[in-house]
């Protein structure tokens, strides 16, 4: 799998670069690999709430996650996309040992740095600096381990929804360190993001 991701990120580093004026524009598309944490919601009644009761009818989890996120422009200053991942984490709750996570999603950001730079006519590095708003939603698939001799693992489709907030430094033309904070699909997420234009 190293070999892969490497052979993918090989000819951006060493690749001829153009300086494009700006970290972002209609044209821009990019993609990302990150680390950090979410937040995912287990749909569905757990195998604990049949023996235990209503108190256990959900789960939901934050978790460690390796995530991958691409966006494409629409717009001077919109880009949709998707994210995936995986992650898991120990369990919080007795009768829990962890939980393995498969999320799905689309995003939708809104690049308000690009805008005000353009706005003001002042040079704010809008060439180096991205900042920017969005939304997520989607689904995927999770599953629950249990430390019960009584209970099986289970599997249960996810859940998550939220906005989030985050920055794009680009120390060369195309690529760039990421950080993002928010609900949802991103609680934390920190990583290296690449210009594909």
């Amino acid at each position: 799998m190293k070999k892969y991701l490497l052979l993918l990120i090989v000819p951006f580093l060493f690749g001829e670069q153009q300086a494009s004026g700006q970290a972002w524009s209609r044209d821009t598309k990019v993609i990302s690999l990150g680390l950090g944490a979410g937040n995912y919601y287990h749909v569905g009644q757990t195998r604990r709430a049949v023996l235990f009761g209503p108190r256990y009818r959900s789960y939901s989890s934050v978790t460690g996650q390796f995530t991958v996120e691409g966006e494409f422009g629409i717009h001077d200053y919109v880009g949709i996309g998707f994210n995936t991942g995986i992650g898991g984490g120990l369990g919080r709750f007795s009768g829990y040992s962890g939980s393995l996570n498969v999320p799905v999603g689309v995003l939708a950001n809104f690049h308000f740095y690009q805008l005000i730079a353009d706005k003001t006519g002042k040079d704010l590095h809008q060439d180096v600096l991205d900042v920017f708003a969005g939304v997520s939603v989607g689904s995927g698939i999770g599953v629950i381990f249990y430390d019960s001799n009584v209970l099986a693992d289970q599997i249960l489709p996810l859940a998550f929804g939220g906005i989030h907030a985050g920055c794009r430094w680009y120390f060369k033309d195309n690529i760039a360190l990421s950080g993002q904070v928010g609900f949802g699909k991103s609680l934390i997420d920190v990583g290296i993001l690449f210009k594909l234009n």
